[in-house]
């Protein structure tokens, strides 16, 4: 990443489509120093200054990338919901059947 912030962005101000996210893994700068994106959050990132440093959270608006280095997947958390969904509602069905095969 070059240290040149003309073609950089803030890191809240990176627009992507609603069913997307930002995947993490790519450099940022953080108060003028280099940073390595570890995860991103609604309103916070989780950065390590140097590989083996402690992470720190800092928010998006401090983080300045180059929007080439982003890379958007689809949102996990939807996709965990709906089959967390189908898991319960199959337990239920389950747990119903034994309770008439019990009955019988």
């Amino acid at each position: 990443m070059s240290e040149n912030t003309a073609h950089q962005v803030r890191l809240d101000e990176v627009e992507h489509d609603n069913e997307m996210m930002i995947l993490p893994d790519f450099p940022a700068l953080v108060d003028g120093h280099r940073v390595w994106v570890t995860a991103v959050l609604e309103r916070t990132a989780v950065v390590e200054p140097k590989p083996g440093e402690p992470k720190m959270l800092v928010n998006r608006r401090r983080c300045l990338v180059n929007p080439g280095d982003l890379r958007f997947g689809p949102i996990a958390a939807r996709y965990a919901a709906r089959r967390g969904r189908e898991a319960a509602r199959r337990n239920r069905l389950a747990a119903q059947q034994e309770r008439e095969e019990s009955a019988a």
